[in-house]
């Protein structure tokens, strides 16, 4: 099973997983695929990857602390969190495999302990950018309230 996504110049790619999408999309690309998948929800029942697509999605613009992700978040170890600068999307990866997705500019419902594992591990950024010390700054500034 494969995402296609076709683009409005007719141009089409096979993505597996969500993530992988991050390194091709722009802001805008992300905000219209998230329109996009949310009005096909209002019209029809998702299922198989298009549930999945439309968990990250509302993980990434409608987050809310009664979603289990965040709430079994002291459950996860932490492997990695990456930035996607071109989207302004970072990426937590656990060791179950989840995948959580978060906007640079959001406020997202991160306990104290996750917030102190992000900052005990190192960035991984594919160059050096405002974008990636704003996402340390805040997530600093999160984990002192």
């Amino acid at each position: 099973m494969y995402y296609e996504i076709i683009r409005a110049d007719g141009s089409t790619k096979f993505y597996k997983i969500f993530t992988k999408m991050l390194d091709d999309f722009d802001r805008q690309d992300m905000l219209d695929l998230y329109r996009l998948i949310k009005e096909r929800f209002e019209t029809a029942s998702l299922e198989g990857y298009d549930r999945l697509l439309w968990g990250d999605l509302i993980t990434l613009f409608e987050p809310s602390e009664e979603d289990e992700i965040w709430k079994a978040q002291q459950d996860y170890t932490l492997i990695s969190w990456r930035l996607y600068d071109s989207c302004g999307v970072y990426v937590l990866l656990m060791d179950t495999g989840i995948n959580i997705h978060m906007m640079v500019e959001k406020k997202y419902p991160l306990k104290q302990e996750m917030l102190s594992r992000m900052l005990s591990r190192r960035l991984d950024i594919d160059h050096e950018c405002e974008m990636a010390y704003e996402l340390l700054r805040f997530t600093r500034s999160q984990l002192k309230k």
